[in-house]
């Protein structure tokens, strides 16, 4: 019997890999936008990495212009792990106009039954274990 997970990696709705945008990219595309030089971009990028550490290494919460903030959280073990919050606004103006690709993009919405379903028609020796946790 195949696993629940194998129907979803087949035909669950995801989004399409593309190249990510490294700091070199980044870099550009705010030089464009902004006229300033290549130079000063890096350097406010840099400095931004150096304050951002800094302050979360005094256990201080950073919030940014644009709604985004980084939370150091305090593990049980001693560890620190970093909470980002991305600004909501953000993240309706990106829903609304996203322009990726998606896999299996018919089945958004769809219950993992019908999911299901879809596997075990495409493979009927091997029907999805649906007692499995």
């Amino acid at each position: 019997m195949a696993r629940k997970i194998q129907a979803w990696v087949e035909f669950g709705p995801r989004l399409e890999p593309r190249e990510p945008l490294d700091a070199e990219g980044l870099i550009l595309r705010i030089v464009q936008a902004t006229n300033q030089s290549r130079g000063s971009v890096k350097a406010i990028l840099d400095e931004l990495d150096s304050q951002l550490e800094i302050a979360l290494q005094e256990g201080t919460i950073v919030q940014l212009p644009n709604g985004m903030h980084f939370q150091p959280i305090g593990k049980r073990n001693g560890k620190i792990e970093i909470r980002v919050r991305i600004n909501p606004d953000l993240l309706k103006r990106i829903n609304a106009i996203f322009r990726g690709k998606w896999r299996n993009p018919e089945n958004i919405g769809k219950t993992e039954d019908e999911i299901f379903d879809q596997w075990d028609a495409a493979h009927p020796g091997d029907p999805v274990d649906r007692s499995s946790l």
